[in-house]
């Protein structure tokens, strides 16, 4: 239930854009070309533009008119209506756009997650076929290395990768493995290294180990 209150409160947010079209005398009337950049959205653009072009004709109307301010204010009133209008009729069709797009990145963001829950219970339970499809090797093709590293049999720049890693502690990592024949988890790797607990703590979600 609060995540449900809490996406609604992120959507309203994301359209409260649309209540700039409402600042008097057309000073707004831009509001549906910035939903049309956030959105891509070609036609919302064409209309702000369209709305505030016409607003600042009418305001350039009334500065160079001599006392008749009848087509100057006709200009600025039908910029700042038809702005107003374009917004708050395109406003559910932007909202729901804008959570369609978190929708998506939270179901991707949570079928990743499953898959590199996974890949970790394969590696644990069955290490040869782990290794048969390339769990943790993202440098070779076609491997479905599931967003995990293999720390035992990745090469280096695979390695340095890794939160707190990087190139010189990745070096290091494949000269210390080559002399254990691997490590058997991140603790190992950390007595081995005499690593920071943060660095070994960091590494819990992404590194696998593989036999070599």
């Amino acid at each position: 239930m609060g995540a449900v209150a809490s996406a609604g409160h992120s959507t309203n947010q994301g359209t409260a854009w649309a209540w700039l079209s409402v600042i008097p005398m057309g000073l707004g009337a831009w509001a549906p070309a910035y939903a049309g950049v956030k959105a891509q959205n070609r036609r919302w653009l064409a209309l702000g533009v369209i709305w505030s072009l016409i607003a600042v004709a009418g305001w350039v109307a009334a500065v160079t008119s001599n006392g008749d301010s009848g087509l100057a204010g006709g200009l600025i009133i039908l910029g700042w209506v038809g702005a107003v209008a374009t917004s708050f009729t395109i406003r559910p069709a932007y909202a729901r756009q804008l959570q369609g797009s978190f929708d998506a990145a939270v179901l991707g963001a949570q079928e990743r997650l499953a898959e590199r829950e996974r890949a970790r219970r394969l590696c644990r339970e069955k290490p040869p076929l782990a290794r048969e499809i390339g769990v943790g090797r993202p440098d070779l093709p076609g491997a479905q290395d599931a967003g995990l590293v293999d720390v035992n049999n990745a090469p280096a720049r695979v390695i340095a990768g890794l939160p707190g890693i990087g190139d010189a502690l990745a070096a290091r990592i494949v000269e210390a493995r080559s002399d254990t024949q691997g490590f058997s988890s991140v603790e190992d790797l950390g007595a081995t290294l005499d690593l920071d607990g943060h660095v070994v703590e960091g590494l819990r979600e992404q590194a696998v180990f593989l036999p070599r």
